[in-house]
């Protein structure tokens, strides 16, 4: 191995890593969704994006809010994995433009950091595989395919 090749790379805890990476992201961000259906109605939230500045409210608000949900549980089965880390990816890009950029970094004094925080997981992981113990690795063939490298 060279040394700047990750140690895991073939390691058999490389499956059991992305698994909790997945479904650490995937269960903030379907909390996150949820919250934004239910706090305490969706109503509450296109207040919420209008106050922000965020164009059509109305619409963007509901979609955001199922995208986290849905695109969170697939994060969590590694379901359509690079796919679900791009978009969820360009919505915390969005977040950080139109609602923490103004605020400097640090989330206490809602700032950005958490949000790139969680954008960085995601782009990890859309250029990675969904690992082992995932739907994308089974729809793909089992454990001895690999999708990308």
């Amino acid at each position: 191995m060279h040394p700047t090749q990750s140690p895991f790379q073939d390691n058999p805890l490389r499956g059991l890593i992305l698994l909790v990476s997945r479904a650490v992201l995937g269960v903030v961000f379907v909390l996150h969704g949820w919250s934004k259906f239910t706090a305490p109605t969706i109503q509450s939230t296109i207040q919420q994006f209008t106050a922000w500045g965020i164009p059509q409210p109305e619409i963007v608000a509901p979609l955001v809010a199922a995208l986290e949900v849905l695109g969170g549980a697939c994060l969590v089965l590694g379901a359509y994995t690079w796919v679900v880390c791009t978009l969820l990816a360009l919505e915390m890009a969005g977040a950080i433009w139109f609602i923490h950029r103004h605020n400097g970094m640090l989330v206490g004094q809602g700032g950005w950091e958490y949000c790139a925080a969680l954008m960085a997981g995601l782009m990890a992981l859309a250029v990675s595989t969904a690992g082992n113990f995932s739907y994308d690795q089974w729809a793909n063939g089992g454990s001895g395919s690999k999708r990308r490298r």
